[in-house]
């Protein structure tokens, strides 16, 4: 098995079902330039809910190309400001995702593969 020392930075979020198509369209208003300025991959991955739950988890997990939490946080919070600064409207997109959120766990993890 061969190890990945770049860390993976995943947000485990949940959405309210009924905001899930305002969630893709202001999602990829956000997140398209956030991977152009990063250099980073995003995976987006939405877990399949039970027929009657009124909540959507979906995972986006972001390859960095960093070994620590410190450089992720640090180049995550360049790139932001330089898209706030530079890109129409993406703050108040950024505002708006947000809102849509309904809750929110980030976690760092490192990957392997064979």
């Amino acid at each position: 098995m061969n190890e990945n020392l770049s860390l993976n930075l995943i947000a485990a979020l949940e959405i309210k079902r009924e905001n899930e198509l305002k969630f893709k369209e202001v999602s990829n208003l956000i997140f398209p330039p956030l991977a152009r300025e990063t250099g980073w991959t995003l995976t987006s991955l939405w877990i399949n809910p039970e027929d009657n739950s009124l909540c959507l988890k979906v995972q986006n997990q972001w390859q960095t190309n960093s070994e620590s939490t410190a450089v992720v946080e640090f180049e995550l919070n360049k790139a932001m400001e330089k898209l706030i600064q530079t890109l129409p409207n993406y703050q108040q997109n950024l505002e708006m995702l947000d809102t849509l959120i309904d809750q929110e766990s980030i976690y760092y993890a490192t990957s392997y593969t064979s």
